[in-house]
């Protein structure tokens, strides 16, 4: 075997190895949403309830794939142009604060000395303004390789959580006497979450979810003074908020990705593909499985598995009794062949919490018109995992709206204040 041969066999391993990283990382970038207000269902009121109790995986940040930054959109030519120009300015922005500012930025709920709050203030500042300038700029090319792989790096994801956390920050201390700003900042991290979905990677998928929660929940914490702006602007981005789409445009991808992989692998010597593949047992829950495997079932396997994630995009249109049955049939066909445990159903998590950030955004929506209108608004808001109106609880500083939508087996609700 020449030596360009098995560099070739190494890629296209390691390209599914890396698939199945992704899918346990993907995981972790949803830890800012609290359990108990995770998102639920996609599209029409009856898919909602569909979710199944799986369990997420996280990983902790500092073992999730890191960022370097690498293929940058350079030149000064492409400043106004590209938003993801704009966004690596504020990436030099952030990494001047210290770690201790730093620290303070990662938890906006704490209480920090007022000198120490406006110095911080004013270093990010020009964060938020960068925010907002590339917010108004419609393309976002963050200069990947193409085609797109397991192997891609995606240099980007983090640190868009980042500057996030710096705009949700600037909400609670720097924006207290300017709602308007307030307002922009959100809307400008909003903006941020769509362009880290694009193009569309399930994991990118998960960091804009994890980015909306981030906004959602600066939201109700500070309603009162966001609906005192008399600005619509937040309940337009709620009401019109479409996760299901980059769901799918998310689940397209990543089938196409495990076509390519298996198609390279399938012109490997069998062999070297079967030693290769041995680091991928290390991730399945009964690695011994895949021991036994014959060279030409492994590419069987893994073609089942690329069709399935195809057939994943179907499914999520189907009638509720429909979907369960193709999930049904999913579980089956995981007993069978070992790689769907890998591939295929770690997918259902992306599923249900897609679901349920479709609701925490309604009830966000709703949460808002209940400040402006009092509880009778809920009528006008309803839950869409149910079309009836939210639950409605005043609470000592404000009040909490609940959906009958489980997510890890408790409802999903929100507290306004």
């Amino acid at each position: 075997m020449d030596q360009s041969q098995s560099r070739t066999i190494r890629y296209a391993v390691a390209g599914l190895c890396v698939l199945a990283l992704l899918m346990l990382f993907g995981w972790f970038v949803l830890r800012e949403l609290p359990p108990s207000s995770e998102p639920p269902p996609v599209g029409a009121v009856t898919a909602l309830p569909r979710a199944r109790n799986v369990d997420p995986l996280f990983t902790p940040d500092d073992e999730a794939p890191h960022e370097t930054l690498t293929n940058q959109v350079a030149g000064s030519e492409t400043a106004n142009t590209n938003a993801a120009a704009i966004y690596r300015q504020a990436f030099a922005i952030f990494d001047t604060l210290s770690q201790t500012q730093k620290d303070l930025v990662a938890n906006w709920r704490t209480n920090v000395d007022s000198l120490v709050e406006a110095e911080l203030c004013e270093k990010i500042q020009p964060i938020c303004d960068l925010l907002h300038q590339a917010a108004a700029v419609s393309n976002c090319d963050w200069g990947l390789e193409q085609p797109i792989t397991g192997n891609t790096l995606l240099p980007y994801l983090s640190l868009c959580r980042n500057l996030t956390r710096a705009a949700v920050w600037s909400v609670a201390h720097c924006r207290t006497d300017d709602p308007s700003a307030a307002v922009d900042d959100l809307m400008a991290s909003s903006r941020l979450g769509q362009n880290v979905s694009s193009p569309p990677m399930l994991i990118g998928h998960l960091v804009d979810l994890a980015i909306q929660g981030m906004v959602i929940d600066s939201v109700t914490e500070h309603a009162s003074t966001l609906v005192g702006a008399g600005d619509a602007r937040l309940v337009e981005l709620l009401n019109n908020a479409n996760y299901d789409d980059g769901l799918r445009h998310a689940f397209e991808l990543e089938a196409d990705m495990m076509t390519r992989e298996v198609d390279r692998l399938a012109a490997l010597p069998t062999e070297e593909m079967k030693r290769q593949l041995e680091g991928i047992e290390s991730f399945a829950n009964n690695p011994s499985r895949f021991q036994s495997l014959e060279p030409a079932q492994i590419i069987a396997d893994m073609r089942q598995v690329a069709e399935l994630r195809g057939q994943y995009v179907q499914a999520l249109g189907l009638p509720e009794a429909d979907y369960h049955n193709w999930l049904t049939s999913l579980d089956e066909a995981g007993k069978a062949n070992p790689f769907v445990e890998l591939f295929v159903e770690p997918l259902e998590s992306a599923v249900i919490r897609t679901q349920a950030m479709t609701v925490r955004s309604a009830m966000a929506a709703a949460g808002l018109a209940v400040m402006q209108g009092g509880p009778d608004a809920l009528q006008s808001h309803p839950d869409p995992s149910t079309g009836q109106p939210f639950t409605y609880a005043q609470t000592a500083d404000g009040f909490e709206l609940q959906s009958s939508f489980q997510f890890q087996e408790k409802p999903v609700k929100l507290s306004f204040k």
